[in-house]
């Protein structure tokens, strides 16, 4: 049974009972203690105060001769249960889970490019390439791969230039650094651009 007044730490409606701001007075942890849909906070670091839309560096909207050599928009940050970021691969009963990192492709757009379901993969951009599995979903959209992050292989050499495989499966090689919004957030981690074909042997 569920109980219906939350866990005595963390009680439901705190915002009613003054649980959340310093002044213990209701309300949230805004100046305003309201949702704040123009946020007093942006505005006083003179930043826009409501939501919009920032095209990212990288698309088809602002890169469309790079989308011509790269037709995909890949997305990044896909994790399966057994793994949190880089964590427990070392772990032998939750790598037989999952033995290799992913790329999730849509059925017809692994038909396009002749990828069949396991097939080893390279996912490549103009910052660099990696290696992995197809996972053919109809979950994805067939414009975008989602990879995962954090991978690295216990099984491999520590030292350089092995690195435990980390250059052969790191999805960051993809993404360049120092492309954040106006704001200083948002990185473009969900949103490169990329090619997909099967690797050789």
């Amino acid at each position: 049974m569920i109980p219906s007044a939350g866990h005595p730490s963390k009680p439901y409606f705190r915002y009613e009972k003054g649980l959340l701001r310093e002044n213990k007075r209701p309300g949230f942890r805004t100046p305003s203690g309201k949702i704040e849909l123009y946020s007093s906070w942006l505005e006083k670091w003179e930043l826009d105060p409501l939501s919009y839309h920032e095209e990212p560096p990288y698309s088809p909207v602002s890169t469309p001769d790079l989308f011509k050599e790269y037709p995909l928009i890949l997305s990044t940050g896909r994790r399966m249960g057994p793994f949190f970021h880089s964590e427990h691969r070392q772990i032998p009963w939750l790598r037989e889970q999952q033995r290799d990192p992913v790329l999730e492709i849509h059925p017809d757009t692994a038909r396009k490019y002749g990828i069949a379901h396991g097939e080893k993969v390279c996912v490549e951009n103009w910052l660099g390439k990696i290696t992995v599995k197809a996972l053919v979903t109809p979950v994805i959209h067939p414009d975008i791969v989602m990879a995962e992050h954090g991978w690295w292989f216990p099984e491999k050499q520590g030292k350089e230039p092995e690195l435990f495989g980390v250059w052969d499966v790191n999805v960051n090689q993809l993404i360049p650094m120092s492309h954040e919004g106006k704001a200083g957030l948002d990185a473009p981690i969900k949103t490169m651009l990329c090619k997909v074909y099967k690797a050789k042997g």
